[in-house]
């Protein structure tokens, strides 16, 4: 039997064969190092990496997300009510009071968390601080309606100088060369910002009247920090929805009276005194997406009538389409935000809050220069704005690093006392915390017991461990 004949091309398709395998197996070597590289990676994370360290990363991921989207939400809502500042900041005000009236009501039916201790708190201190925070919204939301977003954000930096200015009379507070050196960097960078508006070369809707009427409201806003740190020097646990609502309720009271000073005020925000309830109800109006002010054109001719809205850059048409579902959501977020400062603050401690919210300060102004963000109201970056920019971030790095090294050399002196944190959260229009209230806890005086053990113990001399336990603190006199 004659032997099978083999086909000529079998070795060739035993070494194509064995190529394909051995990409094959190549491919599958290559599979299985990426599988082992993001395991690797994952057990890295997981094991480096704690459960709080990442509750704590979540929080501050969430509070810089929606600082921003609360900043962006505000300036959108001031560019709906640019004809109505005044009705725009009786609504922020009045908007928060029953929101936190719910809060409070619920903690003291069902929860023990506002004792009769904190509801004796003294009522005028909530006033005066009510008083302060009402004159800082106003100025805030009456400037703001023409001052560009990004610009907001960096006079807002302001407040820090502001604050040390006060704190160095009132609270007798002594700064670091690095701190006054960063805040001196930072008026540099406000001074940089605000050249466009003073050379009137800013076409991105800023007014330099209404900058600096925005700039202003920073003397006010470190007024209520200094406060605080006065007011509240005696405060254990003062639950903050509960100084919340109080601040909130009268916060609205005064600014309700604060209108007369619109009567003064260049357009868009003047109002006579005989407008004010116009002025409400074409506010309200708006609210519900009904335009007031719209463009009035000449019967013969057509033309725009001198008297019409949009005739110069004064006064602008009314916008209100769907005006009601911005505040809604601004709203929203600014609750949100202002529940994620506290849990930053509860959690990270007041470092870790000052570091995020220095990295929220450029992500800001960044999303304000999107168009898919921001629509109509977006901000191009100009480059005195950057540099401007630059020169702020620098200054608030410097101050924040003298301010860190300054509290470790106090924690040290304290023998490892903490300072009472009480966030700086304005509830309505503000929306933005630049740096918590820090208040120095009252530490009493070493006792004479302990101070001669202590001088005992540096000459080598052993104290008896009776006479130690008889002592029931070293703040104390002996039992």
């Amino acid at each position: 039997m004659s032997e099978e004949k083999q086909p000529l091309l079998s070795p060739l398709n035993d070494i194509e064969n064995e190529y394909k395998d051995e990409n094959e197996k190549r491919d599958i070597d290559k599979l299985q190092k990426k599988q082992s590289l993001i395991q690797r990676l994952k057990d890295y994370v997981k094991n480096s990496i704690s459960k709080k360290t990442a509750t704590i990363l979540i929080y501050v991921f969430l509070y810089i997300l929606s600082g921003v989207i609360n900043s962006l939400l505000l300036k959108k809502v001031m560019n709906v009510f640019t004809n109505y500042g005044f009705f725009l900041n009786q609504l922020t005000n009045y908007g928060y009071v029953p929101i936190f009236g719910l809060i409070v009501l619920y903690k003291i039916l069902f929860t023990n968390d506002i004792p009769k201790e904190t509801r004796s708190f003294p009522q005028w201190k909530f006033v005066i601080m009510g008083a302060l925070d009402a004159v800082t919204g106003y100025f805030v939301v009456i400037g703001g309606i023409k001052t560009s977003g990004p610009l907001q954000q960096l006079l807002n930096q302001s407040v820090i100088p502001f604050t040390m200015l006060l704190s160095f009379f009132f609270l007798k507070e002594r700064y670091s060369l690095i701190q006054l050196g960063g805040a001196l960097v930072i008026i540099g960078g406000v001074i940089v910002s605000l050249i466009p508006s003073l050379t009137g070369g800013d076409s991105r809707g800023n007014i330099l009247f209404y900058n600096f009427f925005y700039l202003i409201s920073m003397v006010p806003y470190a007024f209520s920090n200094v406060y605080k740190a006065i007011g509240f020097s005696s405060v254990e646990d003062m639950d903050v929805w509960y100084l919340q609502y109080f601040d909130a309720l009268y916060q609205s009271l005064v600014g309700t009276v604060l209108f007369p000073i619109n009567n003064w005020l260049p357009p868009p925000s003047d109002m006579k005194f005989n407008q004010v309830i116009p002025q409400l109800e074409a506010g309200a109006k708006c609210l519900g997406g009904i335009n007031t002010l719209v463009e009035q054109f000449n019967s013969t001719t057509g033309e725009l009538l001198p008297t019409s809205c949009n005739y110069n850059e004064n006064i602008s048409c009314d916008s209100c389409h769907n005006a009601w579902i911005i505040v809604l959501i601004y709203m929203a977020v600014n609750v949100s935000y202002n529940v994620f400062i506290l849990l930053v603050l509860k959690h990270a401690g007041a470092t870790v809050f000052s570091i995020a919210n220095t990295l929220r300060l450029p992500l800001t102004n960044i999303a304000f220069s999107f168009k898919f963000i921001m629509g109509s109201d977006v901000t191009p970056f100009s480059g005195l704005a950057v540099a401007g920019l630059f020169i702020i971030l620098f200054g608030l790095g410097g101050y924040r690093v003298g301010s860190m090294i300054k509290q470790k050399k106090a924690s040290n002196a304290a023998d490892g006392a903490d300072d009472q944190v009480v966030p700086k959260v304005f509830p309505a229009q503000f929306g933005e915390v630049i740096s918590p209230i820090l208040i120095k806890k009252k530490i009493p005086p070493k006792s004479q017991t302990h101070l001669r053990n202590q001088f005992f113990g540096k000459l080598g001399i052993a104290v008896p461990e009776s006479k130690l336990r008889n002592q029931n603190s070293i703040y104390g006199d002996e039992a």
